[in-house]
């Protein structure tokens, strides 16, 4: 099972990535992107993870923190993971060892320190890190799980730029939002904020699944 159909097994409402939990590495945001702390990921499950890498990537990408061939390289090494979760899985009667899950975390973990890396042209990933923000947590999730079907053929190039500029639409709302409380959401903002999300999340979920007036 590829990543992209394991993805979309799920429900809308799983797609609602977790908080990482204190020893689960995270890594600093970039100031040159145009997107809220797109250098941080955490550890969820190995197909969560997947997307969120797949997410920084493209929004690396599209900020213009990576070249093409970095992109390109990150895409190649996020595949040969899969392969290996896979190859892992269907060893182990469908689920992975702890022994196996461990070595995945190791081998996402690297991939992660590469993105930052190439993001931030070579720079040490750094040990300290900012609080990632549910927003930012989101974004790169959807925005991988966008590119991993782009990559599959599960949406057309047309579809997929309308569910990124929806989301865009949604960051644009969070940094106005933001820049007018000193920095930070308020409680209402930031449900406000959460309501747009979901529903850019069903969007998504419904375009890949034939469920959109636009889907193919």
């Amino acid at each position: 099972m590829t990543t992209v159909s394991s993805i979309n097994s799920l429900s809308p409402d799983a797609y609602q990535p977790t908080l990482p939990s204190t020893n689960q590495p995270v890594y600093a945001t970039s100031e040159a992107a145009p997107v809220d702390q797109v250098d941080i990921t955490h550890a969820g499950d190995p197909m969560t993870r997947q997307a969120s890498e797949a997410g920084r990537i493209a929004l690396n990408a599209a900020a213009g923190n990576l070249t093409s061939d970095q992109a390109t390289q990150l895409y190649q090494q996020l595949a040969s993971i899969q392969t290996e979760i896979a190859a892992d899985k269907q060893a182990n009667g469908g689920t992975l060892s702890t022994q196996d899950a461990q070595s995945i975390y190791q081998l996402q973990s690297q991939l992660s320190g590469t993105i930052y890396s190439d993001a931030h042209n070579g720079a040490t990933v750094p040990t300290t890190h900012p609080t990632e923000s549910e927003a930012g947590r989101r974004e790169e999730l959807q925005a991988g799980r966008i590119e991993l079907n782009v990559q599959a053929g599960n949406l057309s190039t047309s579809q997929a730029q309308q569910l990124t500029q929806q989301q865009s639409q949604i960051d644009g709302q969070v940094a106005a939002d933001e820049q007018a409380n000193g920095g930070s959401l308020t409680q209402a903002q930031a449900q406000q904020i959460n309501q747009l999300q979901e529903q850019a999340n069903k969007q998504i979920y419904q375009t890949v699944h034939g469920n959109s007036p636009d889907a193919q």
